[in-house]
């Protein structure tokens, strides 16, 4: 901007090129402090719209300089005039020469200093379009416009928008030179040198100089003023709507303050004196001492132990040490993290509206860490962790709750004291502001698929919300993805009936060997944040009832931005079509038959994806250096034929797993439609099919029922027809497969055939057991005994869906609603086996289509 030289020169005015010297000190001094770049365009935007003013807390010339020549070196808009800020140290000496020359002819012409407020200056400056910057709490300001009435800086934005077309935008930021928690005590460096919150020049000059390569500039909400005053009355008195406005900028820039260095940290000692001295607590250890009739001392010693069982010891030194060695690790293993970045920047929006929780899925003791590992470097404060006792193994343990991890035994049964001093001491996190984190699915899911919700850490938190522990509770489902999990060769063998084993230093020290390959890249994606308040204003429930719902509600928002990433699309492909020889342009008929859903249904994917053939090879090439697939060069040497190995399908079983939820539900109507025989296939017949399928399998799946069955039903087959699988008959009760269905279809039923065998074989293993009066225990060795049988005779295609997992599904199923009625008698166990024994052949006779 080209300032009217009319209106004076002042030294609050900083823009003017640098000289050479100056100027290369400056920027190499400010190159390196980092900024949210999702702000960069909406500054721009911001900019072009109207007038563009910064607001800082507390006055700074430090913090002037570095934003103008920060922003000025990212091309932003960057603040060219400073509100009661004089900046003449830092003025060339020519402007500054002009300065002087302008405000003495002033004082002897008028009789008083010039005030860029009341000749126009900055009004003109504003209306033009000029970025500035103003200081929300300013004690020399306050005395300026208090006492001697000068205009205060906020009121002369107001009166200057009521004269604008184009409006003004006041945007909050601060700087946060590292990411300490502040201590609800002050030290002696607090005292001299000031508070964290307003630090000293000293202070501030030696935290640039120290952490400037990892300082950040952090931006709040932008007040739009224009949009501010059309929706007040103009009676309004102007002091009243500043002061409004000022309290909105400075909780707006404490919030983001709170976002990334969390709240005020009390020490683990006040934690544990404020939970064990609460009254439920008390209550409930005198209680206990006087059930066991034990010595109350005693009683309180326990409390004790269980504190320190429980409850972390956060230490920003070993958060940042850790974030070191992971920064390396990932390096080492990974390809990358792929990061939502504009997901992340709707969590980070929402995080000063309330308690953070956080609700990942979980496949991989890596969630945890990679996790807090992308908040931490995206400058959000990490959550406190719900880690399992098992990772409180020496040295881990103790690392862990360093890092922000409290540890939760497996089960509360039996235990009066441990849940209300858990659940207490959680209640007290969401009180002081720090975020949590926890895995809905109770333990890491080892067939791939997001398992049923447990809600019992979720009641708690509830609880905790009903009590007024929180104002309002933001639950953030993330969904981590992975090319390949560390632990695939473990779950294969737990799945197989071997039991697991316990964490241990040992392996530990055997993960070395992860070291030595790459795992291909980690997939973080966040999904829309549910608020409680709103949850429950919506579906119109009491906090207590809506346990069960949200639980459910989270697994269904994990699964929706779930990603579709290479090996796991072409595992899908492999295990539904091609178990046996292919060659990659079979291969590639099947992907795209998948691919074209996904990209019809918009459901997230890899980007490597958009190259499809060129992904697909690349895929099966470390399929085959995995030794998961072989490879037989054709004899004239054009194209190889490759072919899966029988025992490494249960690994590539994990990956199809991990996206099945996408297309499940066209795979129970592509199985009704294929099961019938009949040239005609009746609705009504291919729909109850469905139903049936649907039922069978709600232990497996967490459907998305947010339609009705029968439309859900309906663009099933809709997309079938689009797809020119299937045409209508005349009167609409009916279909007619195609060519093309006939060849398509049965990709889609393969996703849901390893299950219906599955099942199907534990069926028969529990009318077996029934009849020999063998225990449980021995139904699982019955049941591979028996795939590995059918399989050699043709009767089976999969072996790879017999499970612990899926046995225990099965067992459950048929239990609550086969053998529901069965009672002692001999007529009434006839009676249920006769049920068991329909559902097997209408199994047998789904898994046998045409």
């Amino acid at each position: 901007m080209n300032f009217s030289q009319n209106k004076g020169y002042y030294p609050s005015v900083l823009d003017h090129k640098p000289g050479f010297f100056l100027g290369t000190l400056l920027y190499s001094l400010f190159k390196n402090v980092q900024f949210a770049q999702d702000m960069s365009d909406t500054l721009r935007q911001l900019h072009r719209q109207g007038t563009v003013v910064y607001a800082i807390k507390f006055r700074g010339h430090f913090d002037y300089l570095l934003y103008h020549y920060r922003f000025r070196i990212s091309r932003l808009p960057y603040p060219r005039i400073a509100f009661n800020m004089n900046m003449s140290w830092f003025l060339p000496l020519t402007y500054l020469l002009r300065v002087l020359k302008f405000q003495v002819s002033y004082i002897l012409k008028k009789r008083q200093i010039p005030d860029p407020f009341e000749n126009g200056f900055f009004s003109e400056a504003i209306q033009a379009g000029t970025s500035a910057l103003m200081c929300l709490v300013d004690p020399k300001g306050f005395i300026q416009h208090f006492i001697h009435a000068k205009k205060d800086p906020l009121q002369f934005l107001i009166e200057t928008q009521k004269r604008m077309e184009k409006p003004i935008f006041i945007v909050p930021q601060l700087i946060i030179y590292k990411k300490t928690p502040e201590k609800a005590e002050p030290n002696l460096a607090d005292i001299f040198f000031g508070f964290k919150d307003n630090p000293g020049i000293i202070r501030k000059v030696a935290l640039f100089f120290r952490h400037n390569r990892k300082a950040f500039i952090d931006f709040g909400n932008p007040v739009n003023l224009k949009s501010y005053l059309e929706g007040r009355t103009l009676e309004r008195p102007m002091e009243e709507m500043s002061t409004e406005i000022r309290q909105m900028l400075v909780e707006a820039i404490d919030i983001q303050k709170r976002v990334i260095i969390g709240p005020v940290m009390k020490t683990r000692q006040q934690l544990k004196e404020i939970v064990l001295k609460d009254n439920d607590v008390r209550q409930a250890i005198e209680k206990t001492a006087l059930r066991n009739k034990q010595d109350l001392k005693d009683i309180r010693k326990q409390a004790d132990r269980i504190f320190d069982e429980i409850a972390a010891d956060f230490n920003i030194t070993y958060v940042q040490f850790f974030h070191l060695v992971l920064t390396r690790l990932w390096k080492k293993i990974y390809q990358g993290i792929d990061v939502d970045h504009a997901g992340l920047a709707v969590v980070r929006q929402w995080a000063g509206r309330g308690s953070m929780i956080y609700v990942p899925s979980h496949k991989s003791h890596i969630d945890y860490l990679v996790l807090n590992y992308i908040l931490f470097e995206h400058h959000m404060h990490i959550p406190r962790i719900a880690a399992g006792q098992n990772l409180a193994f020496w040295p881990m343990g103790y690392i862990f709750k360093k890092c922000g991890a409290f540890f939760i035994r497996r089960t509360f049964k039996g235990l009066s004291l441990y849940p209300r001093i858990f659940s207490r001491y959680i209640k007290q996190l969401i009180r002081e502001g720090h975020p949590l984190e926890f895995f809905i699915e109770g333990g890491r899911s080892r067939s791939g698929k997001l398992v049923l919700p447990k809600t019992g850490f979720l009641s708690i938190l509830i609880q905790a919300f009903e009590e007024g522990f929180a104002d309002d509770m933001m639950f953030i489902p993330v969904s981590i993805s992975y090319d390949r999990i560390l632990e695939e060769k473990s779950y294969e063998k737990e799945l197989a009936g071997e039991k697991k084993q316990n964490e241990n230093i040992k392996q530990i020290l055997n993960a070395r060997r992860f070291l030595k390959r790459k795992h291909g890249k980690i997939y973080i994606r966040f999904a829309q944040p549910v608020s409680l308040r709103q949850y429950l204003a919506q579906k119109s429930i009491l906090p207590h009832a809506a346990v069960q719902p949200l639980a459910v509600d989270l697994i269904k928002s994990i699964n929706r931005v779930a990603i579709v990433t290479p090996p796991a699309l072409i595992a899908s492909a492999l295990l539904a079509s091609h178990r046996r020889g292919f060659q990659i342009r079979e291969l590639l008929v099947t992907v795209n038959i998948l691919y074209n859903f996904i990209s019809n249904e918009n459901i997230p994917m890899a980007d490597s994806l958009k190259n499809l053939e060129q992904t697909v090879t690349e895929t099966l090439s470390v399929l085959f250096g995995r030794k998961l697939i072989d490879r037989i060069e054709d004899i004239d040497g054009k194209e190889a034929i490759y072919y899966l190995q029988e025992e490494k399908k249960r690994e590539l079983e994990y990956y199809k797993n991990s996206i099945i939820h996408f297309f499940i539900l066209n795979s129970f109507a592509a199985v009704g439609l294929l099961a019938t025989r009949d040239e005609i296939k009746s609705r009504t017949a291919v729909f109850e099919d469905y139903i049936f399928l649907k039922n069978l399998f709600k232990n497996e799946f967490v459907y998305d029922n947010d339609k009705t069955i029968e439309e859900e039903y309906d663009k099933v087959i809709h997309y079938f027809y689009q797809s020119s699988y299937v045409s209508y008959t005349n009167d609409s009760d009916g279909y007619q497969l195609t060519r093309v269905g006939y060849d398509h279809l049965p990709v889609w039923a393969g996703f849901a055939r390893s299950f219906i065998e599955s099942y199907w074989i534990a069926v028969r293993s529990y009318l077996h057991m029934e009849k020999s009066g063998k225990k449980k225990s021995d139904l699982f060795g019955r049941m591979s005994e028996l795939a590995l049988k059918y399989h050699r005779h043709g009767v089976i295609e999969h072996t790879e869906g017999i499970s612990v997992a899926t046995l225990d599904n099965a067992i459950r199923y048929i239990r609550e609603n086969v053998l529901v009625q069965k009672q002692s008698s001999d007529k009434d166990n006839s009676q249920a086996n006769e049920r068991l024994t329909a559902l097997g052949r209408r199994l047998y006779a789904l898994l046998h289509f045409s």
